[in-house]
This record gives structure tokens, C-alpha cells and sequence, in this order.
């Protein structure tokens, strides 16, 4: 038998097998994308025909770490050396809530801030009258709300939960007379950064759960953090895409977790203000107290009012 020109045959055999396999897998990779270039056009072009306004997307996959805070009570002990405000922190030292000595005057412009505005606020911000001012930066203007937020910069991405923010409350002249504010403060990045899902992915991943509305405007998507778990000794924080709606019913902000895809359907519990109490009351806790000291305290047993105030931590205002 011709041994080598068997062997010949089966080298021709195998090669030509190989050159098949590797063409029906290129195929196939070609197919797959065309598949998938097919429907995000099927999907931009049916939020088009319901009237959906889209904006222009980066379409840009980021590689972003989860970030990890441990509790703290920064703003409770720092906020005595604040000046030119009165403010009360709540009973567990997460919020600072803060009424202006001296309130910052905004232009007379009602629907949007000027350059000098933001100039402004942004002094304010970095300047002594705020905590760890330097972290925060500008994130959205509410008009039809009365406020201006600014939120606390993770490696240049905003912490847009509320649970790191500062709120400025604007008055009926058009006066910035208060804010509140939270920190989430410094951490530590977890684990090797995963890349994300793009803006155009979270959009129609809303679509497709019936999220947006007919006839809506979709804003143009924001890579922010929240706050994904919150325990007694830290938090952690995952890469979210903010997402702001306008439709016929109102503003809605959706969020999309950027990293397993999950459309976000609860936010974090924001702390709340202590609430101040009617003059009212103080008076008529005065005339108690009154009362109680010229009453026989052996024959009468008196109870004092509680006080509302009694966990809150005042700062007076630094002359």
C-alpha cells in the first residue's frame, strides 16, 4: 500500500475540515451581530413610531467597581464650626439641615441658572459654610421644586441616590434661604471594575418593561452611583444609569443598574429633618413648667412635656 499517500489525503482531509469549521464559525459571529444591530434599529424605530423623543447616546461600555462607605458621623461632628447659618442635626447624625444667615440672591431668570448663579453656588459650596464642600459638584436644577442639588463625586461620577447630596431650597424672591445635606463620605473601591451596560442598552431595557410612556421625552441618560446595601457599619454603592422621563403625567426618574441590568424599583431611605416645634407649644411648656413650681409637689404629681428637641443638635449662628 502507498502509505504516504494516504497520509497525504487525511492532511488534505483535515485541513479542508478545519477551513469549513473556522468559515461556519465566522459566519455565524457575522449573523449574531447583524441580529443584534437588527433589533436595537427595530427598537429605536418602534419608541420612534410611539412618539418617544430620544436623545443622543454615547453608546460607550465604562468599567466601573462597586464602592464601599463605612458609617460615620462627620456632619454631627463637624458642624459647629460652620458660620453664618443656624442649623439642627437629626437623632442619628446622617442629615445637617441649615437656614441661610445670609441668603444668596439668584437673577432674576426662573427657568434656568445663569453662569454667574453656578459661579456663585459654587463658591458658596467650596467655601467654609459647607462640610467637605470640595466633593460635591453641580447635578440638576428643579424649577417647578424650588431647588438646586448638588451631589458628592465618587472618581468623577455622582452619588444621585440623596443619600450624598446637598438640597438648596429657594424662596418665592427667588433667594437660596436653606439646604440640607448628607455625606456618604470617603470609601474604598470593591473588587476588579466591571464593564457596564451602555446608555442606549438601559433605555431600551426600560422600553421593553413598558417603563417610558407614549409621546414622552427620554433626558439624556447619567452614569451615577446608589446605594445598593445599607447595614449598620457600611454601605455599599453599584453604578446606576439615571435616567429622567418627561410625559404627559409629569417628571419620572427611572434608574437601571449598570452592572446586572436590573431596572432599580426602590431607593434608600433618606433621613429626614428634625421637625421644629410650634411656638405655640413651647409656650404652653413654659406656663407647665411654671405651673409645676408653685403647685404642692406632695399632694400633686406632675408630668413634664416631653421635648422634641431633645436628640437634635443646635448650631447657633458665629457672629
Amino acid at each position: 500500500m502507498d502509505f504516504k499517500r494516504i497520509e497525504i489525503i487525511f492532511l488534505l482531509s483535515f485541513l479542508l475540515l478545519d477551513i469549513f469549521l473556522l468559515n461556519s464559525y465566522f459566519d455565524r459571529t457575522n449573523l449574531n451581530y447583524a441580529t443584534i444591530g437588527t433589533n436595537q434599529v427595530n427598537l429605536v424605530r418602534e419608541m420612534e413610531n410611539q412618539g418617544i423623543s430620544l436623545p443622543e447616546m454615547v453608546e460607550l461600555e465604562e468599567e466601573l467597581s462597586y464602592f464601599q462607605v463605612e458609617a460615620h458621623t462627620l456632619l454631627e461632628d463637624q458642624s459647629d464650626e460652620l458660620k453664618n447659618q443656624t442649623g439642627t442635626i437629626n437623632e442619628v447624625g446622617t442629615l445637617y439641615s441649615s437656614i441661610l444667615s445670609n441668603p444668596l440672591a439668584l437673577s432674576d431668570n426662573e427657568d434656568e441658572l445663569t453662569e454667574a448663579d453656578r459661579a456663585m453656588i459654587d463658591a458658596f459650596v467650596n467655601s467654609e459654610n459647607i462640610l467637605y464642600g470640595e466633593e460635591y459638584a453641580f447635578f440638576e436644577y428643579l424649577p417647578n421644586q424650588n431647588k438646586i442639588i448638588y451631589s458628592q463625586l465618587v472618581e468623577g461620577i455622582p452619588i444621585a441616590d440623596g443619600t450624598s447630596s446637598i438640597t438648596f431650597y429657594i424662596d418665592n424672591t427667588n433667594e437660596i434661604i436653606s439646604y440640607e445635606q448628607t455625606y456618604a463620605g470617603e470609601g474604598t473601591m470593591q473588587g476588579s471594575p466591571v464593564e457596564t451596560i451602555t446608555d442606549r442598552e438601559a433605555v431600551e431595557m426600560l422600553f421593553q418593561n413598558n417603563e417610558i410612556p407614549r409621546n414622552s421625552i427620554v433626558f439624556k441618560p447619567r452614569l451615577t452611583y446608589y446605594r445598593t446595601l445599607s447595614l449598620e457599619d457600611l454601605s455599599m454603592y453599584a453604578p446606576s444609569w439615571y435616567v429622567k422621563i418627561q410625559s404627559s403625567s409629569g417628571t419620572e426618574i427611572l434608574r437601571v443598574d449598570a452592572l446586572n441590568h436590573n431596572i432599580i424599583t426602590g431607593l434608600p431611605s433618606i433621613p429626614s429633618a428634625p421637625e421644629p416645634k410650634p411656638d405655640s407649644e413651647e409656650n404652653m411648656d413654659e406656663n407647665d413648667d411654671e405651673n409645676a413650681e408653685t403647685e404642692d409637689l406632695g399632694s400633686i404629681e406632675t408630668t413634664a412635656p416631653e421635648d422634641s428637641h431633645s436628640s437634635a443638635h443646635v448650631i447657633l449662628p458665629v457672629i
